[in-house]
């Protein structure tokens, strides 16, 4: 392998796209209290870029590592309600958190490409087609939590007794870097594909699209279950939270510094005759 690559091109090359993310809950205990309610989860769209560098390793096979940054996370409503002592009424709360994790990237990815089109070149300019490629690849992937942040709404509304309108409703909006409560490390596996062309000798360019799907819990104490055991117990535990499924859509360019004329053909040594 180590022979082959010193006699093949390295390419590298820059993409960016969108990336759709979401949360997905596991083990949240049931309350007791009917007016609590378990969290619901609505996906995000976010930005994502990173830089690769392609090592052929035959024809076909490309061994890709990149350093990419991607933001996950997800919008997550906690509705609850409570009946005051006093029998004054009741009061509500409606919470709306929109939680943003920028994720450090390592994706290790293997590549498999095929030409699709062979176009002749222009005679006697040799090199100077311009065919298409299909790319399927998939590896793991290594994500460092570097920035979570939080922006959230609480409005708490106050109904009186034996009336159906409310008489007080309050509305506050908070937006700061979360301290703690989501673990840094998080590892996931990526698969995807690209559609690309030459655009000359020495340049691609592509679009893709990428499935990563996640396996850890991240959920150190940020969400918290506060409930009424069987036996009536406050009793309080954490659930897990994972990254769902990210699909990204990305255009890219990649091109290689060398000064070879063909794109995974080593050079011919000069010869006197």
């Amino acid at each position: 392998m180590l022979s082959h690559q010193s006699n093949a091109q390295a390419f590298f090359g820059i993409y960016g796209g969108t990336n759709s993310a979401g949360l997905q809950m596991n083990n949240w205990k049931t309350n007791a209290d009917p007016l609590d309610t378990k969290p619901t989860f609505q996906s995000i769209r976010r930005l994502t870029f990173g830089l690769t560098c392609e090592l052929p390793l035959s024809r076909s096979i490309i061994f890709q590592p990149e350093i990419a940054w991607t933001t996950k996370g997800g919008i997550m409503s906690i509705d609850s309600g409570y009946s005051d002592i006093s029998g004054s009424g009741q009061t509500t709360w409606k919470t709306v958190n929109n939680l943003d994790l920028h994720y450090l990237q390592v994706p290790m990815l293997i590549k498999w490409r095929i030409q699709l089109t062979n176009p002749q070149p222009m005679y006697p300019h040799e090199g100077t087609g311009k065919p298409w490629f299909f790319e399927l690849y998939g590896g793991p992937v290594f994500n460092y939590l570097l920035i979570p942040r939080t922006n959230y709404s609480q409005t708490v509304t106050h109904i009186p007794a034996g009336a159906t309108d409310p008489d007080n409703t309050v509305k506050n909006v908070y937006n700061s870097k979360v301290q703690g409560g989501v673990k840094h490390i998080d590892f996931s596996a990526a698969i995807g594909g690209n559609i690309k062309w030459r655009m000359n000798k020495k340049t691609f360019l592509y679009v893709g699209a990428r499935y990563s799907l996640n396996f850890m819990n991240i959920n150190s104490n940020i969400v918290r279950n506060d409930y009424l055991n069987s036996e009536g117990n406050p009793t309080i535990s954490y659930p897990s939270i994972k990254n769902s499924g990210n699909m990204a859509l990305t255009v890219g360019i990649t091109r290689t510094f060398t000064k070879r004329r063909y794109w995974n053909i080593p050079r011919m040594k000069n010869r006197r005759f």
